[in-house]
């Protein structure tokens, strides 16, 4: 028999993460009552929220991404949102029963390299845990923090990564699947810096919330990761973009999906042979022309191009 490298606690690890991505995946398809339908497509949230040239509201988002065909929406009040807008959880939630839209995730970040600040940032994440809970939802993006100049960014990701495999145990209990996000300015952005931090975490405890776009500008290939990581993959955000890069600023590479240089159909056939199922985020930070215009422009480049590659 030919030596594969692996223990069979590593076989153990690594069946148990495929198995935390799957369940994630059948849960949301129970709450969305389609089962299927092995995909889901969301949008954020923060394109309309952070809109500059007027002032957006849930509900207009609710409205376009039910325009658009999309399932959900990636929604992460921020602490005082709710309240500042009139809303309390239990309308929300009545807005998108009423929408027909679902809550794909939650998103969070903290300074989880420190060990001191430990017992604060479970608590934090207990709180998004129960938001999610109370939305139906099973997805828990996490963040990477921002590495200060000079830091030692391999030793930053070593540290975080207990702090991380403590929260994915935390969540899994809960029913929910917590994956690491790569993204630009932070501590893990580049495929190496992703490959340590993966490396270092339980893969039971901890998968991979892949950003196509971060990932493309940070010099990685969307493809080879998406078929490197099929057991660990648990959410996505699809985001096009145009190399350079350069820092700090990454929204004037921005684009609408398939206006840039990701190849999301490599990316769908991809997901088809990893047989993926779960949440896709077209996670689009920044728009030169409006939230529903760009958002209408990205959903139907996912329904006539992207969703018949893979059914």
């Amino acid at each position: 028999m030919r030596h594969t490298g692996l223990t069979r606690r590593d076989l153990l690890r690594n069946a148990a993460a495929a198995a935390l991505t799957l369940a994630a995946a059948r849960h949301t398809e129970a709450v969305r009552g389609d089962a299927p339908r092995r995909i889901r497509w969301a949008a954020g949230w923060l394109l309309w929220r952070d809109y500059k040239p007027r002032r957006l509201t849930l509900a207009d988002a609710l409205r376009d991404l039910k325009g658009a065909g999309a399932d959900g929406i990636e929604f992460t009040p921020r602490p005082g949102e709710l309240a500042a807008a009139g809303l309390t959880p239990a309308q929300v939630t009545a807005m998108l029963a009423q929408s027909g839209l679902a809550v794909s995730a939650h998103y969070f970040s903290a300074p989880f390299h420190d060990p001191a600040k430990k017992a604060e940032i479970l608590a934090q994440a207990q709180e998004k845990i129960d938001s999610l809970k109370a939305f139906g939802a099973v997805n828990l993006v996490i963040g990477p923090p921002a590495a200060p100049a000079g830091t030692d960014r391999l030793e930053m990701i070593a540290r975080m990564a207990p702090m991380l495999d403590e929260l994915g145990r935390l969540a899994r209990r809960q029913g929910i699947a917590v994956g690491v996000h790569p993204h630009l300015n932070t501590v893990v952005e580049t495929p190496e810096e992703t490959d340590a931090l993966m490396a270092r975490c339980d893969p039971a405890a901890v998968g991979l919330a892949l950003d196509t776009g971060h990932f493309h500008l940070a010099g990685g290939d969307v493809v080879r990761a998406v078929r490197q990581y099929a057991t660990r993959i648990n959410y996505f955000h699809f985001k096009d973009g145009v190399r350079p890069f350069s820092r700090p600023d990454f929204f004037p590479n921005l684009r609408d999906l398939g206006q840039g240089e990701v190849d999301f159909p490599g990316v769908m056939r991809a997901l088809k042979d990893i047989g993926y199922r779960g949440w896709i985020n077209v996670e689009q930070d920044f728009t030169s022309t409006s939230p529903s215009e760009s958002c209408g422009a990205s959903m139907k480049y996912v329904r006539d191009v992207l969703v018949p590659l893979y059914t």
